[in-house]
C-alpha cells in the first residue's frame, strides 16, 4: 500500500481589489521590488494546473490549496480531494495579513491534517505528463538531486534567502559530512555532477543547484528545523512582504539534501525551468512534447503584450487540457 502523499500549492490572484486594498496598506516604497506586481500576477491558467494534476496524478491523496481569502470561482470545493487552506487556518493571528511568499510557505507542515510526506508547488508550475508517486518518494525518502552550485545573485532575485539558508546548513552540517552521506555523486546526476567537481576544494557547502520544480518534503524535516532555528523562522513568519533578511522553504530541502535523506533523481530530466518572454514557442513545444514531466514556466518583468501572451498561453493549455478535471464545477 502506497502512503498518503499530498500536494501543497499557494496561490494569490493579484488583480482581486478586495486583496489590492488591504496590500496597499502596508505596502510602501521601501518594499524591494522583489515583491512588484510580477509576483503576484494572475496568468489565468490556475484551472490547468488542477487539470494538469487530474490528468497525470489522479493518485494523489489531497490538494492543500492556500490562498488569502481567496477561492477560484471555477474550483470545485465540494471535491473530497481538495482542502481550501486560508492563512489564518495555519499562521498566528498576528502575523497576518502577510504578502510574503516565505513566511507562508516556511510554515507549511502546519497545515492542519498535511500529510508526513507532501510535494510543495508555486502556481506556476505544472505536469504536463504522467508522474508517479516513485517520482517523488521512493519509500520513506523525497526524490531530489543534490549538486553543489555557488549561489548566483540577481537583481530582485533569490540569491538572498539562500545565502540565510546556507548560512544555517554550514552552521549544522560540514561539507565533510554532506560528501560522507554518500548522495553528492550519483549516476543519475548524469553531466550535472560536473558542478559538485567544481567546487571540491570549497571549505564550505557553496550552495546547492536550484531547479525550480516541485519539492518533496517530510512534515519532520520541517519539525526538526523549527526545532533548531526557531528565532530566524519566526523573523521569517512576521515579515509581511519579502525581505533579504528572510529564509524559505528551500531551507527545508536544503536540510534534507545535507543530510542524505533523499533519493537520487535527476532533476534536468524531470522538469524544467522556463520564463515568458514575447515569444513563447519553446516553451510551448515543451508543452506539448513528452520529453519531461514537470514545467514551470515563470513569469518576467519585460513583457511588451501581457494581454496577449495571456491569451496564447491559455490557448495552448486548451489544446492540452480542453476537458474540465473534476476539480471544477
Amino acid at each position: 500500500m502506497i502512503d498518503n502523499i499530498d500536494f501543497v500549492v499557494t496561490w494569490v490572484d493579484g488583480s482581486d481589489k478586495t486583496w489590492l486594498s488591504k496590500k496597499n496598506k502596508y505596502y510602501s516604497t521601501k518594499v524591494s521590488k522583489m515583491n512588484s506586481d510580477k509576483a503576484y500576477r494572475d496568468w489565468k491558467t490556475f484551472k490547468y494546473w488542477f487539470r494538469g494534476v487530474a490528468t497525470y496524478a489522479p493518485w494523489v491523496h489531497k490538494i492543500y490549496l492556500v490562498t488569502d481569502n481567496q477561492i477560484p470561482d471555477w474550483l470545485n470545493t465540494d471535491n473530497s480531494q481538495i482542502e481550501v487552506i486560508d492563512h489564518k487556518d495555519y499562521l498566528p493571528h498576528d502575523a497576518l495579513p502577510v504578502f510574503n511568499t516565505n513566511a507562508i510557505t516556511v510554515n507549511m507542515h502546519k497545515i492542519p491534517n498535511l500529510s508526513e510526506k507532501f510535494v510543495y508547488f508555486n502556481d506556476d508550475m505544472y505536469l504536463i505528463n504522467p508522474v508517479k508517486p516513485e517520482d517523488f518518494f521512493l519509500g520513506d525518502l523525497p526524490k531530489d538531486m543534490a549538486v553543489f552550485q555557488p549561489i548566483n545573485p540577481e537583481e530582485y532575485g533569490t540569491a538572498h534567502f539562500q545565502v540565510n539558508n546556507m548560512a544555517i546548513i554550514n552552521k549544522y552540517f560540514s561539507k565533510k559530512t554532506v560528501l560522507k552521506q554518500g548522495k553528492m555523486f550519483s549516476w543519475k546526476y548524469g553531466i550535472q555532477n560536473i558542478r559538485s567537481c567544481l567546487f571540491m576544494n570549497n571549505n564550505f557547502n557553496p550552495g546547492f543547484f536550484e531547479t525550480h520544480l516541485p519539492e518533496s518534503f517530510l512534515k519532520t524535516t520541517f519539525n526538526e528545523v523549527w526545532d533548531k532555528e526557531k528565532v530566524i523562522l519566526n523573523k521569517t513568519m512576521y515579515s509581511k512582504f519579502r525581505s533579504d533578511t528572510d529564509t524559505s522553504e528551500w531551507l527545508f530541502r536544503d536540510w534534507q539534501l545535507a543530510q542524505g535523506k533523499f533519493e537520487p533523481r535527476n532533476n534536468c530530466k524531470f522538469g524544467k525551468l522556463t520564463s515568458l518572454s514575447n515569444n513563447n514557442d519553446k516553451i510551448f513545444n515543451l508543452m506539448a512534447s513528452d520529453n519531461l514531466k514537470v514545467l514551470c514556466i515563470n513569469d518576467s518583468f519585460d513583457l511588451n503584450n501581457k494581454d496577449q501572451i495571456m491569451q496564447d498561453f491559455i490557448n495552448e493549455f486548451e489544446k492540452k487540457f480542453p476537458q474540465k478535471s473534476k476539480f471544477e464545477v
